[in-house]
């Protein structure tokens, strides 16, 4: 079975989308081919080669402004007419947010853009506390339950399957989220020379 892993993600190396594709090629395992492209700095006929004649295609990226991020969605809409021997779509988005649920409109609007496409929907997975993914290869840690739902996803791939969309949140609660959130600006604020104070006056 041939995979097409693309990580959407604006930037040229790292991140969340690229952590999320590696932990997922550990569930789907070494029996199956592999294309992978990054979006950052790719040309839209390089995006379409890489998806046309895959059995699957893996589209990756972070939740920008409630949607699909503007260089990913440029891409997108300049291969839709082209992609059509590109086999089942699915799509793992994450977002910063506590709740995995703000990623649906994106999801909603990759589903769209495979109608358009001519492409058969697979499934999609919204993570959320983005902030928290780094390496997930090990399956432990803050992220468990976002590497067991990509298990999940890896065996509906692997059989071609269509399933409901899963939605996953942090383990942890939702003000230890925050709190760890605001400690980390004031962190960031204070290595920079600016008080919080500073940072509390409207602007």
């Amino acid at each position: 079975m041939k995979i097409c892993m693309v990580n959407g993600s604006p930037k040229r190396g790292g991140g969340a989308s690229a952590e999320l594709l590696k932990a997922l090629e550990i569930h789907l395992g070494a029996v199956h081919e592999y294309a992978r492209c990054t979006t950052a700095d790719i040309e839209p006929q390089e995006l379409a080669g890489c998806m046309r004649g895959s059995d699957a295609a893996v589209v990756a990226f972070p939740l920008y402004a409630d949607g699909i991020p503007s260089h990913l969605l440029r891409l997108l809409l300049s291969i839709e007419t082209s992609i059509k021997e590109c086999g089942k779509l699915y799509v793992i988005v994450n977002n910063g947010f506590y709740e995995a649920r703000q990623n649906q409109l994106a999801i909603d609007m990759m589903r769209i853009f495979c109608c358009k496409a001519g492409l058969e929907w697979g499934q999609g997975v919204g993570i959320g506390g983005g902030a928290m993914i780094s390496d997930m290869t090990n399956g432990a840690g803050l992220m468990k339950k976002a590497f067991r739902a990509l298990g999940v996803l890896a065996e509906n791939i692997s059989s071609g399957r269509t399933q409901e969309d899963i939605f996953i949140n942090p383990v942890i609660p939702r003000f230890l989220y925050i709190f760890g959130g605001n400690s980390g600006w004031k962190k960031l604020a204070r290595k920079n020379g600016i008080s919080i104070k500073k940072m509390k006056e409207k602007i």
